[in-house]
């Protein structure tokens, strides 16, 4: 699967762009060092033919731009919820691209988003692909993970 990356890079900056009117590009620096700075994940489930996971973790200013964007409040309050909203539908977004070029037939669970201080976790899988982007300055991944079958 190593020309995921490529595409999960592709389908993001198409999103981004085209939903929230947002460039994003490649993360510059080591993804080690700014994965402690992630406040909002987001996850979605692929079932069927090739099991596993989506995330999106994202820092808490760049998850309030995102709903700010998403649902026009001009630099007004924003509520918690209405963050999770936004990156749920972001991450439900990412996750049906990517499943598309998985083998068939596969289907997509309802998203999950946290607001947390701790990293996104998913006991019993193991990471075929992360990618780091960055977007005002802000970075973000995006990360599909496989489901281990014990």
């Amino acid at each position: 699967m190593q020309f995921i990356e490529k595409e999960i890079g592709e389908y993001t900056k198409n999103i981004w762009k085209s939903i929230l009117s947002l460039d994003v590009n490649p993360a510059q620096n080591g993804s080690e060092d700014n994965e402690n700075n992630f406040a909002v994940a987001g996850c979605i489930q692929i079932t069927g033919a090739w099991n596993g996971t989506v995330t999106m973790e994202y820092p808490m200013p760049l998850a309030r731009q995102v709903a700010s964007i998403m649902f026009d409040l001009n630099g007004g309050p924003i509520e918690n919820e209405l963050i999770q909203d936004a990156l749920g539908e972001l991450t439900n977004m990412t996750g049906g691209n990517i499943k598309s070029l998985l083998p068939e037939p596969c289907f997509l669970s309802l998203p999950a988003v946290a607001v947390t201080d701790k990293a996104m976790r998913i006991p019993g899988s193991e990471l075929v692909s992360k990618v780091m982007f960055q977007c005002n300055g802000e970075n973000f991944q995006v990360s599909l993970l496989k489901r281990v079958d014990e």
